[in-house]
């Protein structure tokens, strides 16, 4: 019987396919790029033939690597869904929800724990995104939260559920240095969050307002970028519903407004798991009429508890 590879080797050479580079696979696995790297060139060291191939400053898959790490793919996603499967009786009462960490904090944990005083017997598990390729890959999850319309439009969830006006504007510190004048934003430092650098350009243009900075900062977090923006270190592109509590308080005000995408909070079936548990229904359901933005971007207070009313 021929030895396997070790299992970790075909698991960074499966996101080596999916993401087309290692720096691609690092983000997706959580993993440094020399580890990474260095598991590739494991893989192929005991394959003993070429799988890879350098190419300009990273690398390409050969014909062979290229056939067998469609074979890789196929057989892992068999193993997982064979594996769900196997705990699905163990689990039909958990319901597991992938989300950005500032998203966790702000929105999901406040959201779960009010839905828990409903559903005391489901569990609710909350699964953070990966920077950068959060949108490409969504994992054993039952259902994925997103509000990020720049960087994925509302079309790539057909099977999504809205729960609200999602508003964006870029938000800076009161005593932040800035000019606002004939429809055009100046300021000095661009606050980004890795990977959604070009939701800069597509505000400009849907808004009709002009913006211009002299240098740009980017933080792998978006709550980095806005609490950077809180302490007066430049301006960052934020939704409201995240950042309600500082623009209540004054701590962050947006001078050039917000643009509106409606209903752009959007919920939907992970693509590994397309038909929900009843548990997931259940969940998906009280968030369609507890968890909704009202129309100023903002959770409405008397629907956020509804035991409350």
């Amino acid at each position: 019987m021929a030895q396997l590879p070790p299992l970790a080797s075909l698991l960074a050479f499966e996101a080596l396919y999916h993401s087309g580079s290692v720096t691609g696979a690092a983000n997706r696995l959580g993993r440094t790029h020399s580890a990474v790297s260095k598991q590739l060139h494991q893989l192929q060291d005991h394959a003993g033939t070429p799988l890879f191939e350098k190419h300009g400053s990273g690398i390409k898959l050969t014909p062979q690597g290229q056939k067998f790490a469609s074979i890789v793919a196929d057989g892992l996603s068999d193993i997982r869904k064979g594996y769900d499967s196997l705990r699905l009786e163990r689990t039909q009462h958990k319901v597991s929800i992938k989300v950005s960490s500032t998203f966790a904090r702000v929105w999901a944990i406040p959201i779960v724990a009010r839905f828990n005083r409903h559903h005391p017997d489901i569990e609710i598990q909350i699964t953070l995104t990966i920077p950068l390729n959060s949108h490409s890959f969504d994992g054993s999850v039952d259902l994925v939260l997103s509000w990020d319309r720049f960087v994925s439009p509302e079309e790539a969830h057909p099977n999504g559920t809205t729960l609200g006006d999602v508003h964006i504007g870029p938000v800076l510190s009161s005593s932040y240095p800035h000019h606002l004048e004939d429809g055009h934003l100046a300021f000095k430092n661009r606050l980004d969050r890795r990977g959604s650098e070009s939701g800069w350009a597509q505000w400009s243009e849907m808004t009709g307002l002009t913006l211009s900075c002299e240098s740009q900062q980017t933080f792998e977090l978006a709550g980095l970028a806005y609490e950077a923006a809180e302490r007066g270190m430049g301006v960052a592109l934020a939704p409201k519903f995240l950042i309600e509590k500082e623009l209540k308080s004054g701590t962050l005000i947006a001078p050039a407004g917000f643009y509106c995408f409606k209903e752009g909070l959007i919920v939907r079936p992970s693509s590994e798991r397309p038909q929900p548990s009843q548990s997931a229904m259940i969940f998906l359901d009280w968030l369609a009429r507890y968890g909704r933005l009202g129309d100023d971007g903002y959770l409405v207070a008397d629907v956020l508890d509804p035991l409350c009313g």
